[in-house]
């Protein structure tokens, strides 16, 4: 049943992706002011971030399927309203319902796909990093092709993509194991007290940081190097592949060997792909680069979020999963508003490199703090069915 929840997953982010196919048409078609399509790019991450860490106790209180059925409807809302609205406002609180999908349905699923011990969670987390990114990746085109039949049935199809997906997943989530604990929201963040959390945390923030950056300029970069819109996407796709097909085996063999280890090995060889964005300013060069970046992240984000919840346990994965998204989310925002203003000042051969270099000198402490204290021995979590 684990391939639902996948689907699940692919859906929520395929909201998204849509939503963004369609910015530059509703303000034209609307007379959108530029200030409010930015409004609507962004508000997503607002309500991602509170979302995530509301959830987060609930999910480890073992309230999945509630809150899988609450991402859904979220889900289905935002949809609909993309799809019928007409003011700016409709679209913000679409872009807003859409963003809150991804916080509580997103932190859900995770925590049921774990259940209730840690053994195999890289395979199932791998799993659900290359589903989110095909989502990401597949929603745009998926929703121009749609587009033919109208702009509402995008999003028409859509939400009852999300109904039908979400029906057959309950019957699992609702009943598997989950180890749960009584966590709160001051607890999800007395958890940053444990040094190797930290040291993932900080990890995961710049290594999310860089990704903020690429989604910023990545553009504007690739038309300064005279790339056609067509071959942008095409470039954007090869890049993109290996993040699609790699993550679940990357969290099978992280599992197997030492995330403590290999978190901040990946993070050295993400510092070196994300250096070479701006070392070898061409399309081919750019292309060589995103592909060893996005084969690099595999690992990198699987041996985090492994690491992560070998310090949470399985009682608390959700909390610990929600301070990964929530740091994300944060330094992404950051980065992708000065990555431009960086770029127009410096260009690519500071922008990157510089990026890449904050990476490199952040592995080392990264490692300090994984080192403070000895791996946890995790007992086995007591099996509750909610």
């Amino acid at each position: 049943m684990h391939r639902f929840a996948y689907a699940y997953q692919f859906l929520l982010i395929g909201s998204i992706g849509a939503v963004f196919v369609f910015l530059s048409d509703i303000r034209e078609q609307y007379g959108l002011p530029d200030w409010g399509i930015g409004l609507v790019a962004s508000v997503g991450f607002l309500t991602t971030l509170p979302a995530t860490f509301i959830v987060s106790p609930l999910a480890d209180r073992g309230y999945t399927g509630p809150l899988i059925i609450g991402g859904a409807i979220l889900a289905v809302a935002g949809n609909l309203l993309f799809g019928f609205g007409d003011t700016l406002w409709h679209f913000v609180v679409s872009r807003g319902l859409l963003g809150a999908a991804i916080g509580m349905g997103g932190i859900a699923v995770k925590k049921a796909v774990i259940g209730n011990e840690t053994d195999g969670a890289g395979k199932k987390l791998g799993a659900l990093l290359s589903a989110s990114v095909a989502g990401f990746i597949l929603g745009p085109p998926l929703a121009s092709q749609l587009e033919r039949f109208g702009f509402a049935t995008v999003f028409i199809v859509l939400a009852v993509a999300c109904v039908a997906v979400t029906i057959p997943l309950l019957g699992w989530a609702w009943n598997s194991p989950v180890a749960t604990s009584k966590t709160t929201v001051a607890s999800v963040l007395r958890l940053i007290e444990q040094p190797g959390l930290r040291g993932a945390v900080l990890g995961y923030t710049m290594l999310f940081g860089a990704i903020g950056i690429f989604d910023s300029v990545v553009d504007i970069y690739l038309d300064d190097l005279g790339a056609s819109n067509r071959q942008v996407g095409l470039i954007l796709l090869i890049i993109g592949a290996p993040l699609v097909v790699l993550p679940s085996p990357a969290g099978s063999f992280v599992e197997r060997s030492n995330a403590r280890k290999i978190f901040p090995l990946a993070m050295v060889a993400a510092a070196i792909s994300v250096s070479g964005y701006g070392l070898f300013p061409t399309l081919i060069g750019f292309t060589i680069a995103g592909i060893l970046h996005s084969s690099v992240e595999a690992v990198s984000f699987t041996s985090c979020q492994v690491l992560t919840v070998r310090e949470t346990g399985a009682s608390q994965a959700a909390a610990g999963q929600a301070l990964l998204e929530a740091a994300g989310a944060v330094i992404a925002g950051t980065t992708a508003f000065l990555g431009p203003v960086v770029y127009e000042l410096y260009g690519p051969r500071v922008l990157f490199p510089g990026w890449g270099l904050f990476i490199l000198v952040g592995s080392i402490f990264v490692r300090r703090l994984i080192d403070q204290n000895p791996e946890p021995e995790l007992a086995p979590a007591e099996p509750v069915i909610v």
